[in-house]
């Protein structure tokens, strides 16, 4: 079948979903404001858009027009927009039908926190939606707030790939005690709260080292502030890196920590868990459903750097005594609902059933 994606090309959740449906065996078309090229995907690229992460991404609307008449031509068989602003928004102008939404989570946990016109325009999409997918509960508690029609909800997380996330090269130093961050460098990721933590314990954990994965609009006064914290000398800034990279950080780390202000569904996390790094989380709901306090992990209050500062140590004091029950409840977890190949055959078959009717 024919499927039309409405979603931002430079984003890895949607190039990830590209590729699965190309390899399903369907046609993929994909319409962006971001010039990319995927392999083996058809990409429709309309220029005079720059989507701004934190928000105000109202120019979208005078696209609809040029979106609508791309769809027309595409002719799919369904129609599917990754965010429910700007994204879905087009998506719901659209008219298009059967039409499915899937919110990543500021889109429905954020911006309706922020004025009434967002609150407006994502009961607008809910309602032109035909389907809307879910990855958290907290997040099907927000649509449903909004006004979504419950029936409408299919629960599909996005999970990961554990042939790709896992184990099977796993390798600690027997010196260096390593924390590790994947978060990108924008303010809902609270990064400088990291940082500040990682200035109280340099001095009382021999060998520390910080390697922080990651890139966006707060970049150099992050590494600005490294040099004012005088923590650059074991912080280590490795950009944007391939996957296969990611994987060979997190297989080295000891921790993993985030400390996000708001998530959906943290894929950073659950991959870090996969990879037997030991997770440290901001107490919010999206984590809740994959860390259990002092089992599999530890919460941490938000924007308290005391606090993250006395749990990495408290760690790293007793980490071998923590560290094997913490793994074995997080491949349970996984297993039950967080891997990807298995989520993602879900979805092929919501695809498949609207393609029937």
């Amino acid at each position: 079948m024919r499927i039309c994606l409405l979603a931002d090309g430079e984003s890895i959740h949607t190039v990830r979903w590209c590729q699965q449906f190309h390899e399903f065996g369907h046609e993929v078309h994909l319409i962006t404001f971001k010039n990319v090229i995927i392999p083996n995907i058809i990409v429709h690229y309309i220029d005079g858009v720059d989507i701004d992460v934190s928000g105000g991404n109202w120019k979208v609307v005078l696209k609809y027009l040029k979106v609508k008449q791309i769809i027309k031509t595409i002719n799919p068989q369904v129609l599917h927009a990754l965010y429910a602003t700007s994204y879905g928004l087009l998506g719901a102008l659209s008219e298009f039908h059967p039409y499915i939404v899937t919110p990543l989570g500021s889109d429905v946990l954020i911006s309706p926190k922020k004025s009434s016109i967002y609150r407006f325009i994502l009961k607008f999409v809910f309602k032109s939606a035909d389907i809307i997918t879910s990855m958290a509960p907290h997040m099907k508690e927000s649509m449903l707030e909004l006004g979504s029609n419950k029936e409408k909800i299919k629960d599909i997380m996005f999970g990961i790939n554990t042939d790709i996330f896992n184990k099977n090269n796993r390798s600690l130093s027997t010196t260096d005690f390593v924390i590790c961050s994947t978060r990108n460098f924008e303010p809902v990721y609270n990064i400088p709260h990291f940082l500040r933590s990682i200035a109280l314990i340099k001095g009382k954990i021999p060998h520390l080292k910080v390697n922080i994965i990651g890139d966006g609009s707060l970049k150099e006064s992050l590494i600005q502030l490294t040099r004012e914290l005088q923590i650059d000398d074991v912080v280590c800034f490795y950009g944007k890196v391939p996957q296969s990279e990611v994987v060979s950080i997190l297989s080295h780390s000891n921790v993993f920590v985030t400390v996000s202000l708001s998530d959906g569904n943290s894929l950073s996390l659950i991959e870090a868990m996969a990879c037997g790094a030991y997770p440290v989380a901001t107490d919010i709901l999206a984590n809740r459903q994959w860390i259990t306090d002092n089992v599999n992990g530890r919460f941490v209050a938000i924007d308290d750097v005391n606090g993250l500062a006395d749990c990495l140590l408290d760690i790293y004091k007793n980490y071998s005594s923590i560290i094997d029950k913490a793994v074995l409840e997080s491949d349970r977890l996984i297993t039950d609902k967080g891997t990807w190949q298995i989520n993602m055959a879900k979805m092929n078959k919501i695809y498949e059933s609207l393609n029937k009717n």
